[in-house]
């Protein structure tokens, strides 16, 4: 297999993990809360759930280059538990805190550096 076929192959599983984590049913909260009222349904996404001005550290899950863009770039959130681009974390109510440009490496003829950023959870 060419490398290009394998980055697609790579590509398109991420993809599918991640649109069948999406998919994973909620739980019913069928209960009453504490006023009377109907409760809402349960969320189990780490993002959503975290409390508010939590701190998170996020690693990419590889090197930012020239051919891609850090917004695209994945980032592992091992605090979390969970993999998320900035979008993602935007969307769910994360904001960057700091974000360090390690050491570049290259790979492929192509210069890449790894990126740690912290994230705060404001709602």
């Amino acid at each position: 297999m060419t490398k290009l076929k394998v980055n697609a192959l790579l590509l398109a599983l991420a993809g599918a993990a991640l649109l069948s984590g999406c998919a994973a049913p909620v739980g019913t909260g069928g209960g009453t809360t504490a006023r009377g009222g109907l409760s809402s349904a349960v969320s189990r996404d780490p993002l959503l759930d975290a409390p508010y001005h939590s701190e998170a550290t996020c690693v990419t899950e590889r090197p930012v280059t020239v051919l891609s863009r850090m917004k695209e770039t994945p980032l592992a959130c091992a605090d979390l538990g969970v993999s998320a681009t900035l979008d993602e974390l935007r969307d769910a109510g994360w904001r960057v805190v700091s974000l360090d440009i390690g050491e570049d490496s290259e790979s492929e003829q192509h210069v890449g550096f790894p990126v740690t950023v912290m994230i705060r959870k404001l709602f």
